[in-house]
């Protein structure tokens, strides 16, 4: 049964940023003296592909040497190396602190691009609020739509079910995901149960029946009230980031 070694023991292996494994490597041979590669699998217990990467880094941490090129076996170097490796760390970081330094103004110093303009399309009455969505599809290939659906209930209201089956099937071809935020109602969580066939994550809020609905997708987000017979289409890095942020909160106060 492999030794059981202290948090105390391990702490300053992972202070020099070893991962448990290697730091198990290398009590082990610490406390047991020199082992093979086998040896070292039976008394750390991990797998012996994994000794074999980890080995490896050990060697070039300079925290183990090894006996020989061909069926190596391995001994631990003295603890008292740890200081001369965290030693270097410091030096390193140092040198990386002085190079920053010494480029900064450069960096400082690169002509900012001019900000660019927000794009916005406006799409009036329930047929081209439609186009909106299909350009939706097209935009949204292969990533994440963040949706404010608020109220299921008024998607259906508005557009049959049929329509959003089909919608779906083509967002899912597309290699598209989402995360819908929805009022909670029976339809919505009858809703939510094809959320694995549409590639989708669906969480409810009490008291969130909004009569709009929010897509946010790459730099875009559109706004869609059914009840105005209105889509707004915005391309904008600052109103996409801030959206995301607002969902993110929301998110985590849903069920």
């Amino acid at each position: 049964m492999p030794h059981q070694f202290t948090s105390k023991e391990f702490e300053p292996l992972f202070d020099l940023g070893l991962t448990k494994n290697q730091a198990l490597i290398y009590l082990n041979l610490l406390k047991y003296g020199i082992q093979s590669i086998l040896e070292l699998s039976k008394s750390t217990g991990v797998n012996r592909q994994q000794i074999y990467d980890d080995t490896e880094k050990l060697l070039e941490f300079g925290l183990i040497e090894a006996t020989r090129k061909r069926r190596k076996k391995f001994l631990a170097a003295s603890p008292t190396k740890l200081i001369k490796i965290g030693k270097s760390n410091v030096d390193k970081a140092q040198q990386v602190l002085e190079r920053i330094s010494a480029n900064l103004s450069t960096l400082e110093n690169i002509p900012r691009s001019k900000k660019s303009k927000i794009n916005l399309n406006y799409f009036e009455g329930m047929e081209k609020i439609k186009n909106a969505y299909d350009k939706e599809l097209e935009y949204a290939k292969n990533t994440e739509v963040l949706s404010f659906v608020g109220s299921v209930d008024d998607l259906y209201k508005f557009f049959p079910e049929s329509y959003w089956k089909k919608w779906n099937r083509v967002f899912v071809n597309n290699k598209s995901t989402s995360r819908m935020l929805a009022h909670h109602s029976s339809i919505a969580r009858e809703s939510s149960k094809l959320d694995k066939e549409y590639s989708r994550e669906t969480r409810f809020l009490e008291k969130f029946p909004l009569k709009v609905n929010i897509d946010v997708f790459n730099n875009v987000v559109l706004i869609v009230s059914f009840y105005d017979g209105l889509a707004v289409w915005i391309e904008s890095d600052v109103l996409a980031d801030s959206y995301r942020i607002m969902f993110e909160s929301f998110w985590n106060l849903a069920e």
